[in-house]
């Protein structure tokens, strides 16, 4: 997830990691406030795969500046990333889809179909496990966690308004 939001970060521009951990909670900070212990080792792995570059760079008092920008073929990498399987863990599903539809926008028009009807027919399955879960006449649940399943339900159905919303502005 967090090299997705580092490969649309230095999509407009060279940064420095402090300069890329703010941008980054700057336009995503709604859903995650990764620290530069998570961003580091995340640019070490796109730096692995050569899909990043560092640039060093010494202003005139001597002070190291190191700068990360995207090398040649970035955008594979950026689809790979995007395309791998979500997870089947609701709780990092929904972290997951939160980060990609955050930048979609780098997809063209075909791909973004693509991943939208994927995200629909695995909220379909989580609102369907949900609601079996509730109408489960031999399952006992208590005052909270119906409470919490009930929740759930209507999360799952928000979010499927949301991705239907986004597929029709496409």
């Amino acid at each position: 997830m967090i090299e997705l939001l580092i490969l649309y970060s230095l999509n407009k521009r060279e940064r420095t990691l402090y300069s890329l951990r703010s941008d980054i909670t700057e336009k995503f900070g709604y859903f995650t406030k990764p620290s530069v212990g998570t961003i580091h080792p995340a640019l070490k792995r796109l730096l692995n795969a050569n899909v990043i570059t560092v640039r060093n760079d010494y202003s005139q008092g001597g002070k190291k500046s190191t700068y990360y920008g995207l090398a040649l073929h970035w955008t594979k990498k950026f689809h790979d990333l995007f395309f791998t399987p979500l997870s089947e863990n609701p709780t990092q599903f929904f972290t997951e889809v939160q980060s990609r539809i955050a930048v979609m926008s780098l997809l063209d028009n075909e791909l973004k179909h693509t991943f939208i009807e994927d995200i629909l027919i695995k909220l379909e399955s989580f609102q369907l496990d949900l609601q079996n879960a509730l109408d489960d006449e031999y399952v006992t649940y208590d005052k909270y966690q119906l409470a919490l399943l009930k929740k759930n339900i209507k999360d799952v159905e928000n979010f499927k308004a949301l991705v239907k919303t986004l597929e029709e502005n496409l």
